[in-house]
């Protein structure tokens, strides 16, 4: 069938913004490729949902370019800080407990946690009731980058949501909420 006259099953509704032109290719590819069992507008709304995280994670790491650091591996360093001030409820920080928390693999978590090791903002010393084993700790530079990062951290997460009235953010919460849990048992 000709683009033209070929509709999608899902056109969100858009105000006077970019999005309508960018998805709808998206939309037509995915009528024409989609198997029957997927549900179009889902995937349509699952697709929004791919790219809202890539530009989120963007503009994160935009503003933490000045502290030379990303989203990820600020994350790793507020688990550390999180267990130093005893409101971390995870058990031990192992490279696996941070992996299946944030969501990536352990490969990738122990990339993060020697780029952190290298650059001094977390330190491996002995556990004391076990002399064979090493534990990772939050060092005086990974303390000091926390307390310059966050503020401008905490504004940029506000900042995601600036486009969103307190009605609309309290609808969204649940929401979110629920699709965070649902990837996290998956």
């Amino acid at each position: 069938m000709p683009a033209d006259t070929d509709t999608p099953a899902v056109l969100p509704e858009t105000s006077a913004n970019s999005l309508e032109p960018a998805i709808v290719p998206h939309l037509h590819l995915l009528a024409h490729s989609a198997g029957a069992d997927v549900d179009q507008n889902r995937a349509g709304l699952g697709l929004l949902l791919l790219w809202l995280g890539d530009d989120v994670l963007s503009a994160v790491n935009a503003d933490l370019r000045a502290h030379e650091i990303t989203e990820t591996k600020l994350s790793v360093l507020m688990l550390f800080s999180l267990r130093e001030m005893g409101w971390w409820q995870g058990g031990a920080l192992t490279p696996s407990a941070i992996a299946d928390y944030l969501g990536v693999t352990r490969s990738t978590v122990t990339g993060q946690l020697d780029w952190l090791e290298r650059r001094g903002l977390l330190q491996r010393q002995l556990r004391d009731e076990d002399r064979r084993s090493l534990e990772l700790y939050l060092t005086e530079a990974g303390s000091a980058l926390l307390q310059q990062a966050l503020p401008g951290f905490w504004r940029a997460c506000q900042r995601l949501t600036a486009a969103l009235d307190d009605s609309e953010c309290a609808v969204l919460r649940p929401l979110l909420a629920k699709l965070w849990t649902r990837l996290k048992t998956d």
